[in-house]
């Protein structure tokens, strides 16, 4: 069984398009989202829509929460505080009801799924090194279990001694390991590579592979500018930081 696996859309449809597209292609049994599916793009009710329509999966992030007015804007920076205001007000009420309803965990299978953290879902600390994944694997049991929330695909690895960390495009989960993986994100990259990020998981050989889409990034940044919104989120798709 092939999964996709993947997060943080943040409104930005071409994005989204884009990996749905390529999701096509390959072929999959489900698609996963870990959330955050609005924030910082122009399009959150269109995303919002293909995201419910296609998804098996659709977990809430700390954006979708804040939109659906859940989750206090004390937590966000300048930035990111405009931006949810501004899907606040373009989101429809029955948008924000399903964004407000959302879980912020589920198991698929063996699978935990969670947006930020195993260890606290509810609280989106950043797991972006090995000592915050040690303590997400001390939290809980989980074989394999994937996030997003920073942005970064990479995954760590738990041999019961040591937690490694690798950013491999492809990951084979070995027996008697444990994995936290990121899957990155399709809306907004943060490893200084702009194109669109997803993760296919293959049940039977046990791997991950990290997938890179290409989408329209210059028509995208037109659309944040049109919609008022900071120039500085149209700029930062350029360069995937």
């Amino acid at each position: 069984m092939k999964i996709a696996i993947f997060s943080d859309v943040h409104a930005n449809l071409a994005a989204l398009q884009a990996v749905q597209n390529d999701i096509d292609r390959v072929g999959v049994s489900a698609r996963l989202c870990l959330g955050d599916s609005v924030g910082y793009g122009a399009d959150p009710r269109a995303c919002l829509d293909l995201l419910l329509q296609s998804c098996d999966v659709l977990l809430a992030g700390n954006h979708d929460l804040a939109a659906a007015g859940r989750l206090s804007l004390d937590r966000f920076s300048g930035l990111a505080r405009h931006a949810v205001d501004y899907a606040r007000a373009l989101l429809t009420e029955p948008q924000r009801k399903r964004l407000a309803e959302m879980h912020d965990e589920e198991w698929w299978g063996d699978l935990l799924l969670v947006h930020a953290s195993p260890a606290d879902p509810a609280e989106f600390p950043y797991v972006r090194d090995a000592e915050a994944a040690r303590a997400q694997f001390d939290a809980r049991q989980f074989r394999a279990a994937f996030y997003g929330h920073t942005h970064l695909p990479l995954a760590f690895e738990d041999d019961g001694e040591r937690v490694g960390l690798t950013a491999r495009p492809r990951l084979e989960l070995k027996a008697g390991m444990r994995y936290l993986c990121n899957v990155g994100s399709v809306g907004q990259p943060r490893d200084q590579d702009p194109r669109a990020c997803w993760a296919l998981y293959d049940s039977d050989a046990r791997t991950v592979a990290f997938r890179r889409v290409a989408y329209d990034i210059e028509a995208t940044t037109a659309r944040i500018k049109e919609a008022g919104l900071p120039e500085a989120l149209a700029a930062r798709l350029l360069v995937g930081v």
